[in-house]
């Protein structure tokens, strides 16, 4: 799956839980140590981008009836 910050490819378990095989930042942005890759309910990564002036893209995998989806969700870090 692909947006913004990067992309990543995941897979659905049978329990439903997600895992993060692998993930890739788009150019400007490294994804941040953080990464909670699964199995679990919901993986999370963290596109930083390399420019100070720009926000962090925070993002949450889940799996749904047509596979794994990615949605961008506040940033917690504080």
């Amino acid at each position: 799956m692909h947006f913004a910050g990067g992309s990543a490819t995941a897979e659905c378990r049978a329990d439903g839980s997600v895992f993060l095989v692998s993930w890739s930042p788009a150019d400007g942005y490294q994804f941040d140590e953080d990464v909670e890759r699964g199995p679990a309910p919901v993986a999370r990564l963290e596109a930083e981008p390399t420019a100070d002036d720009a926000d962090d893209l925070t993002y949450e995998i889940t799996c749904g009836a047509d596979g794994p989806r990615a949605q961008r969700v506040a940033d917690t870090d504080d």
